[in-house]
């Protein structure tokens, strides 16, 4: 049985981004999301800053009203980014175990808590 994720195991933490759809993320630049206050997101898409309200719903989670800056940064990155944004913008099925974050949904995203956003952004 899979237990329902409580929005304090998700506040004040960063996840870094490891797969897509089983797929390593191979990016120059660190992929995250990290929750902060009320539930509020921001992170980094690989090209492109995001930012929006998280909603936990039912063992589902989804970023409302999610808004982002529109660089264009090659069809790698770009691909990248659409599957993240298109998850994360609609409902999936929402799973933390062993601080791996996990959402199904149009993809399946797989994530890594990390403890210090300044010390993964420096790798």
């Amino acid at each position: 049985m899979t237990k329902t994720i409580k929005e304090s195991e998700l506040k004040h933490h960063n996840f870094k981004l490891n797969t897509i759809d089983s797929k390593p993320v191979e990016s120059i630049q660190v992929i995250n999301i990290e929750f902060i206050e009320a539930m509020r997101v921001n992170g980094f898409a690989g090209c492109n800053r995001f930012f929006g309200q998280a909603m936990l719903e039912e063992g589902k989670f989804k970023i409302d009203k999610i808004g982002m800056t529109r660089k264009s940064c090659g069809n790698d990155i770009n691909k990248i980014e659409s599957e993240l944004i298109d998850t994360l913008s609609n409902w999936s099925e929402v799973t933390m175990k062993d601080q791996m974050l996990t959402l199904k949904g149009k993809h399946q995203l797989n994530f890594k808590m990390t403890s210090d956003l300044n010390k993964i952004m420096s790798k």
